[in-house]
């Protein structure tokens, strides 16, 4: 998002440094490319400013939406994705995978790749899949989760 913000940017102020020139061919470009720009900006800062609004903070109705969005109809599937943003030195996906491993059921099958972890198999309850996602949040490195957990219960 940054990076468009600075091309936005690059571009209202080649457009701008066109039409001081003053030359008329370069006059009716410049206008143009400030245009652009300027609809290039908006477009993509909008969603940003937006999710801004409140601190990105979910309230209690959107958690429980949520919650009901990631579970099947047939309550038998929990499957999603979240995103971490956990501070401190990153770890490899080696070391994901071991904490991850040592820390999960068994029964789960793990995949890590640049950070990004994978993870399917059958747990007991919705709140045990929670907890193990919430645990995972929590490794330095993990940049999402995407799940798909059968519930027994």
């Amino acid at each position: 998002m940054l990076t468009m913000l600075e091309i936005g940017a690059a571009i209202v102020g080649l457009g701008a440094a066109l039409l001081l020139l003053g030359r008329p061919q370069t006059r009716q470009a410049s206008v143009v490319a400030i245009v652009a720009a300027a609809m290039v900006v908006v477009g993509f800062a909008q969603p940003a400013m937006a999710g801004a609004v409140k601190g990105n903070a979910l309230s209690n109705d959107q958690k429980e939406l949520n919650e009901q969005l990631q579970t099947t109809p047939q309550e038998s599937q929990y499957q999603g994705i979240e995103y971490a943003d956990v501070k401190g030195t990153p770890l490899s996906d080696q070391a994901i995978t071991n904490r991850v491993e040592s820390q999960a059921p068994k029964n789960l099958k793990i995949s890590v790749s640049n950070g990004s972890v994978r993870l399917s198999g059958k747990v007991s309850n919705r709140d045990a899949a929670q907890a193990i996602i919430d645990d995972i949040k929590a490794i330095p490195g993990v940049h999402e989760i995407a799940y798909d957990l059968g519930l027994s219960s």
